[in-house]
């Protein structure tokens, strides 16, 4: 009975560059508040203030970029960003538990997101770039370092679906 009816190709809607990045901006202040609330409740005296709402800002800014990429390579975008920032996450909150710091002065001075960066440079030494060091983070504050990072992953990946509306290509 379809024989003769051309298929009409289905076109995904996915979100504008500027709307997914405007939305991980909004999901990086929701996700900063969020952690520092918690490392107050906790009375965490590690991550730093500043740069635990620096980094969840820039985390949310870089979920709204692979939000983006992903809405373009996958068909379900919402569901990759899930897996995606809870890997992330738990990768980084084990790395942090386990292992050392990475030695060495931080290569971005000035600039407060060491909370992305001391994960990045621990596999960078662990791959033989730079070293791991002989400090490890303070076990008293793990947990609140942890619970930043899952914040963080479950403010991005609920929020950034949310508000970055797709648009038809």
């Amino acid at each position: 009975m379809t024989e003769g009816i051309e298929q009409i190709p289905t076109v995904r809607a996915v979100p504008g560059w500027g709307a997914s990045i405007f939305a991980g901006a909004g999901a990086g202040v929701v996700a900063a508040l969020a952690s520092v609330g918690a490392e107050i409740v906790m009375h965490a005296q590690a991550p730093p203030r500043v740069a635990t709402l620096w980094s969840a800002f820039v985390a949310g800014i870089l979920g709204g970029i692979l939000y983006e990429w992903l809405g373009r390579v996958v068909r379900r975008p919402a569901a990759a960003l899930w897996v995606i920032t809870l890997v992330v996450a738990t990768i980084d909150s084990l790395l942090i538990a386990t292992l050392p710091g990475a030695s060495g002065p931080n290569p971005l001075r000035g600039i407060p997101i060491v909370g992305l960066l001391t994960p990045l440079r621990q596999l960078l030494a662990l791959a033989g770039i730079g070293h791991l060091g002989t400090q490890h983070f303070p076990a008293s504050s793990l947990l609140a370092a942890t619970t930043t990072h899952y914040v963080t992953a479950v403010a991005v990946s609920l929020l950034v679906p949310w508000w970055a509306k797709p648009r038809s290509q």
